[in-house]
């Protein structure tokens, strides 16, 4: 099943591509940030793209997950400098998840409008952080976690803690004392991740120990389909390059496209991509439509995208020939996102097992 692809859809789609349509990853490589703030903000208060999918009772657009879908795939066409799945993915989404209205209108206005970046640190991405409540009802977080997505220029921390009665997750504010963060390196030029330190810092919790569990599992697959949504638009965006420069490259008299071996790889290649665009649009479907499915429809999507994006990415490397090997071409950006998604989010293996979960074998 898909969700049903309206008219509201499309314009957003197209609005979006048009609004992105300018950014050049390459200008980002050397970036220590590698977000685009004043972009972001322009992103949030004139195509409203931190609110598509957040309720209208709490501020947003309340559009569904389809439209935030459709905007996560369009910057994964460009490898956009936007904290999409830090701040709206992961943060906005244990902010609505929770339940906690009181965290809601201290941390969502700022957000939606792209005044305030967030960033998650999440359990099991390295490190560990303990939450301790002094007798005035005060929690402070002391301990450390890695490869923290945009951490480096998040205002607002939501970290995943260990506390007496079990995980639980608490704001932070990056800039307040006992907070400690360092760039930390990845093959991923276009994204930035961070260690993060905390020592005594003031924290807040987010919903209750005994809600985060559920909390935490449906946003992970959530996040897992929408990194399958910005693979599938990087696929797709890798693709388009191959079959334009094959088009126009002369070789022996004759476009490069017009070879069989070059027209068979780019065939080949469109058909995967097409794979992608069902396994997303079902597990779009899941999360809008039927979120007992999600388990299953993310793992499957999880499955297909990653390898396919990795797969069309180094393809395009090689029908460019040796441009496509150059640091000024952009080709290679797309091979390290790919490398960096397969490292960070799950090898293809990990999602099958995932779906072999799911269906209870």
């Amino acid at each position: 099943m898909i969700v049903e692809q309206t008219a509201e859809l499309a314009a957003l789609r197209e609005v979006v591509r048009d609004f992105l349509g300018a950014v050049d990853p390459r200008e980002w490589a050397d970036s220590v940030e590698r977000v685009d703030r004043r972009l972001w903000r322009r992103a949030c208060v004139e195509l409203g793209m931190a609110a598509v999918d957040v309720p209208e009772e709490l501020g947003g657009a309340g559009i569904g997950f389809a439209a935030l879908a459709a905007v996560v795939e369009e910057a994964g066409r460009t490898l956009a400098p936007l904290p999409l799945l830090s701040s709206v993915v992961l943060a906005q989404g244990l902010l609505v998840l929770s339940g906690d209205g009181e965290a809601q209108r201290a941390y969502l206005p700022a957000l939606l409008c792209g005044e305030s970046i967030a960033a998650v640190a999440l359990d099991g991405d390295g490190g560990e952080v303990t939450a301790v409540c002094s007798p005035q009802g005060e929690w402070r977080l002391s301990g450390q976690r890695q490869r923290v997505l945009d951490g480096l220029v998040a205002d607002l921390l939501l970290v995943v803690a260990r506390t007496r009665e079990g995980p639980a997750v608490f704001a932070v504010e990056a800039a307040g004392g006992g907070v400690v963060r360092s760039a930390q390196e990845s093959m991923d030029l276009t994204r930035r991740f961070a260690r993060v330190g905390f020592d005594g810092a003031v924290a807040r919790m987010v919903g209750t120990p005994q809600s985060t569990g559920e909390v935490l599992r449906q946003v992970r697959q959530r996040l897992a389909v929408a990194v399958a949504c910005e693979q599938l638009g990087g696929a797709e965006r890798v693709v388009e390059m191959a079959v334009a420069y094959a088009g126009t490259r002369v070789q022996f008299g004759r476009v490069i496209g017009s070879f069989q071996a070059i027209k068979h790889r780019c065939a080949e290649l469109a058909v995967e991509v097409d794979e992608c665009r069902s396994a997303v649009a079902h597990a779009v479907w899941a999360v809008q439509e039927r979120p007992e499915e999600l388990p299953l429809a993310a793992a499957m999507a999880g499955a297909v995208c990653g390898p396919v994006f990795l797969r069309c990415a180094l393809e395009n490397v090689q029908i460019h020939g040796g441009i496509g090997f150059t640091w000024e071409h952009p080709a290679h950006l797309y091979v390290r996102r790919a490398e960096s998604d397969r490292a960070l989010y799950g090898e293809a293996r990990a999602h099958r097992e995932e779906v072999l979960r799911a269906l209870g074998v």
